[in-house]
């Protein structure tokens, strides 16, 4: 997940409170600082921390954990979608492993599965090692 991204977050939070009547909490409730403050940057924790609290209060993410990081923690992800999306989303998951083997589909098998499954996008905040802030 790594840190916070200066733009990423603020468009994250504005779709969140339009798409949703509960209280979304500011980053800044969380964090200490405001996103883009002159000499701060979310570490790890800090993004994972806000991540959690989003998920405590919107019922349009779910945090999973999906292995340990190299330092040992827990590596989190975060999914945002519809909650009628998220209560299928082990169904979304296999549509999309099926399609992406491929094996025993015939084409329109395929394309009835391509029109019931949902895209999933991988977005994530890379970091190299002479790099101080993800993307």
């Amino acid at each position: 997940m790594g840190m916070l991204a200066k733009s990423a977050l603020p468009a994250l939070i504005l779709s969140l409170a339009a798409a949703t009547a509960q209280t979304i909490p500011p980053p800044e409730s969380v964090l200490g600082h405001k996103p883009g403050d002159d000499f701060y940057l979310a570490n790890y924790d800090e993004s994972r921390d806000y991540f959690h609290k989003l998920a405590a209060v919107s019922n349009r993410i779910k945090m999973i954990s999906v292995g340990k990081t190299t330092r040992g923690l827990d590596w989190e992800i975060a999914i945002i979608s519809s909650p009628q999306n998220l209560a299928q989303l082990d169904k979304y998951k296999d549509i999309s492993r099926r399609l992406a083997q491929g094996r025993g589909l015939n084409d329109e098998q395929a394309q009835a599965l391509a029109r019931e499954g949902k895209a999933i996008v991988h977005i994530d905040g890379g970091l190299h090692s002479t790099e101080v802030a993800g993307a």
